[in-house]
C-alpha cells in the first residue's frame, strides 16, 4: 500500500480527524492527540494508552503477520499477534532478549510493534536491564524486505540507513502530566536498492568534489 492509502484508510477506521501528511520528501508526519483516556487495559505498567493499537492496526490493514516486541501484557483483542519479552511469567510466544531474538523467527512476520523501555527508571520497574536500541535495531534486519517497524519511544534509535528507511514519524501526546513521545516507523530495506542508493550518494558527492577542485 501507499502512504496515502494508509492515511485514507486510517481516516475511515478510526474517525478522527485528518492528522497525517505525506511530506515533500515523501515522508509521513503528523501528530496523535490521545485525549483524557488514561486507561490501559492490562493495568500493565508501561503499557499502551487507549486507542493506540487501533490507531496503528488502521495504518496497516495489509498486514498479516504481526509480532509485539517488549509485549509485556499487550492487548491482543485489539491487535492480535505474537509476542516477545523476556519475562516467561507474562507468557508470551517467545522468551527472548529483544537485543538478540535469537528465538523469534522473523523472516515470518511483515509489522513489528516495539515499546521499549525508555530510560533505566522504566527498566527497573521491569526487573531487567536498560536495552540498547541500536542493537534492537540490528536484529531487526532480519526481517524480509518490506517489513514495517513502528517503534515507540522517546529517543529515534540509531539504525543502519540502507538497512531501514525512515517512512514516518508522528508525534504523541497522551494527556497533561504526561511524557511525549515519538512514533518511528521504518520499512526493511531492499538491500539491492540501498546499495544503488549508497553509490549515487558516492558518485554526488565525488561530482561536487571535482567541481570545487575545478
Amino acid at each position: 500500500m501507499l502512504w496515502q492509502e494508509r492515511i485514507e484508510n486510517y481516516a475511515r477506521e478510526t474517525g478522527f480527524p485528518k492528522c497525517l501528511f505525506v511530506g515533500p520528501d515523501g515522508r509521513v508526519v503528523g501528530t496523535w492527540i490521545m485525549g483524557n483516556d488514561y486507561r490501559v487495559k492490562s493495568a500493565y505498567y508501561g503499557g499502551y494508552p487507549a486507542g493506540y493499537l487501533r490507531r496503528i492496526r488502521a495504518l496497516f490493514p495489509d498486514k498479516k503477520r504481526p509480532l509485539h516486541l517488549f509485549s509485556g501484557q499487550v492487548d491482543l483483542a485489539a491487535f492480535p499477534g505474537d509476542t516477545v519479552d523476556i519475562n516467561p511469567e507474562l507468557k508470551p510466544t517467545y522468551v527472548d532478549d529483544a537485543q538478540t531474538l535469537e528465538r523469534v523467527p522473523l523472516e515470518k512476520y511483515d509489522l513489528v510493534l516495539a515499546d521499549p523501555p525508555y530510560s533505566v527508571e522504566d527498566a527497573d520497574h521491569y526487573e531487567t536491564t536498560m536495552v540498547k536500541r541500536n542493537v534492537v535495531m540490528r536484529a531487526l534486519q532480519r526481517l524480509p524486505i518490506g517489513a514495517h517497524v513502528v517503534w515507540l519511544d522517546q529517543v529515534l534509535p540509531m539504525y543502519r540507513k540502507d538497512a531501514f528507511e525512515q517512512e514516518a514519524a508522528i508525534g504523541m501526546w497522551k494527556s497533561t502530566n504526561h511524557r511525549f513521545r515519538g512514533i518511528t516507523i521504518f520499512r526493511r530495506r531492499d538491500a539491492a536498492i540501498s546499495q544503488n542508493v549508497a553509490s549515487a550518494a558516492r558518485r554526488r558527492a565525488a561530482n561536487r568534489a571535482g567541481r570545487r577542485e575545478a
